[in-house]
């Protein structure tokens, strides 16, 4: 069976997608719909950062649910200079930011969705990491 472009990509990233009857794996995931949703909306080169910023992380490179990629996209469509102006300090922010726990508290919200729920955690984390207000010494 040939590979179709968005696994050759995944490829390149060291993401397998497996069916849902099947049970992830570390840098397995299930969310082909959710990908290829991005993929159609923003491009292969949003996806691509998007899951950089979750398996380019320490504690974060197996949280590929499709929740966790969806809130990650959704923020970063948002907020874009982000990714623009400071993509080393958008990393090292995911860095510090845990988001089994997050994603974990939006599921605790149910029936919120978790996607709209965790997208508003993440957002909230980064922002307070990315636009905190320079204080300057006097």
């Amino acid at each position: 069976m040939t590979k179709g472009k968005l696994d050759l990509l995944l490829d390149g990233l060291g993401i397998k997608l497996v069916p849902v009857h099947r049970r992830r794996a570390p840098a397995e995931s299930h969310a082909r719909g959710t990908m290829q949703e991005i993929r159609g909306r923003y491009g292969d080169g949003h996806l691509v950062f998007v899951l950089r910023c979750i398996r380019q992380t320490v504690n974060n490179r197996d949280e590929l649910w499709s929740d966790t990629i969806g809130a990650v996209s959704d923020v970063l469509a948002q907020r874009q200079d982000w990714a623009l102006r400071r993509p080393g300090d958008l990393l090292g922010a995911f860095d510090d930011i845990a988001l089994a726990s997050l994603r974990l508290n939006a599921v605790a919200r149910r029936p919120w969705p978790v996607r709209a729920t965790l997208r508003t955690l993440i957002y909230w984390e980064l922002e307070r990491r990315l636009d905190a207000p320079i204080h300057l010494a006097v």
